[in-house]
Parts: structure tokens; sequence; C-alpha cells
């Protein structure tokens, strides 16, 4: 090896070892919903690893309308191995977003644990979208949600010639 391929090679693994730290120092940006106000605010936070949306939905109950809750998840807050569907990324295929309706059969868990008293909890429903892009996560109807989020991802893993 010449003292030229020397400093090319050395050159080469300085810029892999930058772009590297720079990628994992990459902090994903998620819409959350305020509580208070639910206005949508822009958060970055490095510990995000997903962002998650709860579509807007008419209640089950009495048919009024219930807004849509952004907020991004944690690796503590993931109830499940998500991250999976997403590594499954290849040059022509890219998952987007995962979105589940899921059960949580709450007087299950209440007869089975003797530590809590009084009236039982409702079995709950729950329709959650997940995704892993910046500002994924848009409070919306779920059709545009779908639409945006095809629209704005970065370069939807498509070849280029």
């Amino acid at each position: 090896m010449s003292f030229v391929q020397m400093i090319q090679a050395v050159a080469s693994l300085k810029v892999l070892v930058l772009l590297v730290l720079v990628d994992m120092s990459r902090a994903l940006t998620c819409y959350q919903t305020n509580e208070k106000t639910g206005e949508l605010v822009e958060v970055e936070n490095e510990d995000f690893v997903f962002c998650v949306l709860f579509p807007s939905r008419r209640s089950l109950k009495n048919g009024v309308f219930v807004q849509g809750i952004a907020d991004g998840m944690t690796q503590d807050d993931l109830d499940a191995p998500f991250d999976q569907f997403f590594d499954n990324s290849q040059p022509f295929y890219q998952v987007l977003s995962v979105c589940l309706y899921e059960k949580y059969n709450w007087p299950l868990v209440w007869k089975a644990s003797p530590k809590f008293a009084g009236k039982a909890p409702e079995i709950e429903y729950q329709f959650r979208c997940l995704c892993n892009t910046d500002l994924c996560n848009a409070r919306t109807t779920f059709e545009p949600y779908l639409t945006n989020l095809r629209k704005n991802a970065d370069d939807n893993r498509t070849i280029r010639a």
C-alpha cells in the first residue's frame, strides 16, 4: 500500500466514523399534543424511537368527535417489538407506518388482581399508528394522515437510475 493510498484510507475511515456519529446523535422530531391547550407542538428528543398518532375519531358511546392525539415514544414506552416492522426495509420497500387496532380487556385484569377495589373498568379499544420519520404524526383524520405520510417520506426508498 502506497503512502497516498494509506492517507486516503485513513481519510475515508474518518469520514465514515463522522457519518456514523452524526447519524447516532440525530434526534427524532415528533408532534406532541399539549394536554392543556390541545395544540400541537414540535418536540425534538434523542430518546424518541417512534412518533405515535391516535387518529381523530367518533366516540362509540355518544358519537362525539374526539380530537386525535400525537406524541413521541421512547424505548421504555414500547409495549411490543415495533422496530422489527421498520427494520425490514429494502431498497425497493419501506414500512412508513404501522397501525394497530387494539383491545384492552381491563375487566379481566381487574378480576385477576386482588388489590383493585370499587367499580371495574370497561373494555377499551384503541387505534394508533407509529412512524419513525420527523413530524410523521401530524394530528389529522386518518385518510389525510396516510396521504401526508406518503408525500412527506424522505425518499420512499425508491430506486434511482
